[in-house]
C-alpha cells in the first residue's frame, strides 16, 4: 500500500495505491472520501499518478456527491415538506397530529402520525421516524438476504445474522466468523437493484473472503449486470440520497 498525492485543477488529490494482480487499472472514492487506487503489480508510479489527474474531475464530483449526501441528512427538521429518500424515491414529510404513533408511505408522502401532545416535540418525532426506519429497512434487508441465501445454499453459506448501523465508509460488511452481515441504514435510501448488490456482495464473502477475480467471477455468476448496480452507488446515485 503506498500513499501518494497529485495537484489537479489547484488541488491536492490524496490517493492510496494497492498493487494487485489485475490488468486494469480500479479507482474508487469511498463514503468518507477516501480515494484508492488498484493497479497492476508492475505499473510504474507516474502512469498511476497521471491516471488520477485525468479522473480529477470525477473525483471531485464523487466527493462532492458525498458532501451533499451528508447535508442532505442534516437537512431533516422533522416539519412538514422536509425531502426523505427511501428505496431511490423522493417524498415530502407530512407530520399529522393523531391518537397514536404510526408511519405511512402514501403515493409521494411519508405521513408521520404523532400523538398530539408530543406534535410540537421534533427529537420525539425523530425517534419516531429513526426507529421506523431500522425497522423497514431490516425488513427489506431480511427478505432480500434470505432471497439470495437460497441460491448460495449449495456453497454451503447459511444464512446469517443481520444488524443494520450507521457507517461512513462502506454500504455493508461481512464478519464470517460470527456468520454476520452489518449494513448501513444509509442503504435503504438507494435503489432495491443496488441494496439486492450489495446483499449479494456480502453474502458471497462467506465463499470467498476477499475482492479476489474468483469472488467477482462468483458474483457475476449469479448477478451478470452487478456493475451497472455498483455503478449507481459509486457514480450516478447523485443527488438521490
Amino acid at each position: 500500500m503506498e500513499n501518494e498525492f497529485v495537484e489537479a485543477n489547484g488541488e491536492k488529490i490524496y490517493f492510496i495505491i494497492h498493487r494487485k494482480n489485475i490488468k486494469n487499472i480500479n479507482l474508487k472514492v469511498s463514503i468518507d472520501k477516501k480515494v484508492s487506487l488498484s493497479i497492476p503489480t508492475k505499473m510504474p508510479l507516474n502512469k498511476a499518478k497521471e491516471f488520477v489527474e485525468k479522473k480529477a474531475n470525477w473525483i471531485k464530483k464523487q466527493k462532492d456527491f458525498y458532501d451533499t449526501f451528508a447535508e442532505q441528512k442534516e437537512r431533516l427538521t422533522f416539519e412538514s415538506g422536509d425531502t426523505i429518500y427511501l428505496l431511490g424515491k423522493q417524498y415530502k414529510m407530512k407530520i399529522i397530529a393523531n391518537n397514536k404513533n404510526d408511519i405511512i408511505i402514501n403515493n409521494k408522502y411519508i405521513e408521520i402520525h404523532i400523538k398530539e401532545k408530543y406534535i410540537e416535540n421534533k427529537k420525539y418525532i425523530r425517534k419516531v421516524y429513526e426507529t421506523w426506519l431500522k425497522q423497514y429497512a431490516l425488513r427489506i434487508f431480511e427478505e432480500l438476504v434470505i432471497n439470495y441465501q437460497k441460491h448460495l445454499k449449495k456453497y454451503n453459506v447459511k444464512l446469517p445474522k443481520i444488524e443494520i448501523r450507521q457507517m461512513k465508509a462502506r454500504w455493508g460488511s461481512c464478519i464470517p466468523t460470527n456468520n454476520k452481515i452489518i449494513f448501513n441504514l444509509s442503504l435503504i435510501k438507494t435503489p432495491i437493484c443496488c441494496i439486492e448488490y450489495v446483499v449479494l456482495h456480502e453474502l458471497a464473502h462467506f465463499k470467498h473472503q476477499n475482492h479476489s477475480k474468483s469472488f467477482y467471477n462468483f458474483i457475476t455468476i449469479l448477478m451478470p449486470d452487478w456493475k451497472e448496480r455498483k455503478k449507481i452507488l459509486d457514480q450516478d446515485f447523485i443527488g438521490v440520497v
